[in-house]
């Protein structure tokens, strides 16, 4: 039958294997949470990543343009200590180079020039650039290097767990997520003046002027420039399109015009009726008489 030092001793022994579980479980999931390493397939191509992931080439797929950008500054029988394939060799073995990171944003890029720079801080020093103490060889072999390299890569980067909320500015502070820019505001808000804004005067030029009492000349009252450029300068009481001389006013009347006659009417009364009418006005006159002095006598 167990006794309590042996419980005891279980005990412990079941507790420490449970703590070491939980940090072995724990140092896990941390791993698995915190950021990774892409690795592009070569030094040209697209590659996709999380944000905040390193982004790495590996050194053998720039060993060739290493090689190359060396043999522009090998002389032969390497003379001048600077080889090629050693250089390739050299960086070969530095295996990965990390040449950037996922940026905050749906995409981006890795230069050629990044990547260059990258290479050529791997290889300095190296054995194969030229003899050590002639720095200026040395310095001719990375140079050629970083040409070839900047000329012949470049990575285009894509975001995969991005979003347009990352993007967004924080609601406390109202200042933008890292690596995005604050959005400009485009509300239509009215602008208080300062009240020293000045416009400039208008030229009323152009415009007839008159000055009481100074009788102006139509060229002064109706200077070239208008009404119209081009047209004849009007003048006061003279008819526009009239011959008359300068000087003499034309009162003529405007247009010709003529009296029309007058269609006739069966409703005119002719002459034949005028007679009649007066001839019985003057016998009536007559008859009227002659019984007025039968009256009277």
């Amino acid at each position: 039958m167990p006794t309590r030092t042996d419980l005891t001793r279980t005990t412990r022994r079941v507790l420490t294997v449970g703590t070491l579980a939980a940090l072995l479980t724990g140092g896990l999931f941390l791993g698995d949470a915190s950021a990774g390493t892409v690795l592009a397939s070569a030094c040209t191509g697209n590659v996709t990543g999380d944000i905040g992931d390193d982004i790495a080439v590996q050194g053998k797929d720039v060993a060739d343009l290493v090689r190359a950008g060396a043999k522009e500054q090998e002389m032969f029988l390497h003379l001048n200590a600077v080889d090629p394939d050693k250089l390739a060799q050299e960086i070969t073995a530095k295996g990965v180079l990390p040449v950037g990171k996922v940026p905050t944003a749906a995409s981006g890029t890795v230069s050629g020039d990044t990547i260059a720079a990258v290479v050529t801080q791997a290889l300095k020093g190296a054995d194969g650039l030229g003899w050590s103490w002639d720095t200026a060889t040395q310095q001719k072999t990375l140079t050629s290097i970083r040409n070839k390299v900047a000329g012949n890569c470049g990575l285009s980067v894509a975001t995969a767990n991005y979003s347009i909320a990352t993007g967004l500015p924080s609601a406390a502070t109202g200042t933008p997520a890292p690596g995005t820019t604050a959005p400009t505001a485009t509300a239509a808000t009215p602008s208080m003046g300062t009240g020293n804004a000045t416009a400039p005067r208008r030229d009323y030029g152009n415009i007839p002027a008159a000055v009481p009492g100074i009788a102006l000349s139509p060229g002064d009252k109706y200077p070239s420039a208008a009404p119209v450029a081009g047209l004849p300068t009007p003048e006061i009481g003279v008819l526009s399109g009239s011959n008359t001389p300068p000087g003499q006013a034309d009162v003529r009347n405007t247009g010709n015009a003529n009296a029309l006659a007058a269609a006739p009417t069966t409703n005119t009364v002719q002459l034949p009726m005028l007679l009649a009418v007066v001839a019985l006005a003057g016998v009536s006159a007559a008859l009227v008489r002659t019984w007025v002095l039968r009256r009277v006598s």
